[in-house]
């Protein structure tokens, strides 16, 4: 791939002893990565990314809240649904689509915003990109659990 060597020059993964990973600094290295990654996809002008990057940082942070504060109201590594009525289920999985629909309303809305700084095709390989830099991030993740590394 084109710009994996970001991501093979970056050391997203070596982390000291100590924090553990996941933590603002990893979150702040992946984020910095992906803008990179994408920038690079993309092959943006200099006109381009001075208009593209503000914007497409800026998504990144209300997407990772919007997150943020879903996982605070649901958790699903914690959720047990064993003892829930069917009141409660019915609760959570309202919650669930209220959060996929605004994720998407999200991505309608910025996919409009970049329409009118990129041509259509780069807008359209924002999303490949976006999928590219997610499958080499799960493997990396993966690769380093099988190495037995944090």
């Amino acid at each position: 791939m084109l710009t994996l060597s970001v991501l093979l020059t970056l050391p997203l993964f070596a982390q000291p002893e100590g924090p553990p990973p996941g933590g603002p600094k990893m979150k702040q290295k992946i984020k910095e990565a992906r803008i990179e990654f994408m920038k690079k996809k993309l092959a943006l002008t200099a006109e381009e990314e001075k208009a593209f990057l503000p914007l497409y940082e800026k998504m990144i942070d209300e997407m990772d809240s919007l997150r943020k504060k879903y996982k605070q109201e649901i958790d699903m590594e914690e959720l047990d649904l064993t003892f829930m009525s069917d009141e409660e289920c019915e609760k959570v999985v309202e919650d669930v689509l209220a959060f996929k629909q605004a994720e998407v309303n999200l991505m309608k809305n910025y996919t409009e915003k970049f329409k009118k700084i990129l041509p259509i095709k780069k807008v359209a390989m924002i999303f490949k990109a976006e999928y590219e830099f997610r499958k080499e991030l799960v493997k990396r993740i993966q690769d380093r659990k099988r190495k037995g590394k944090r």
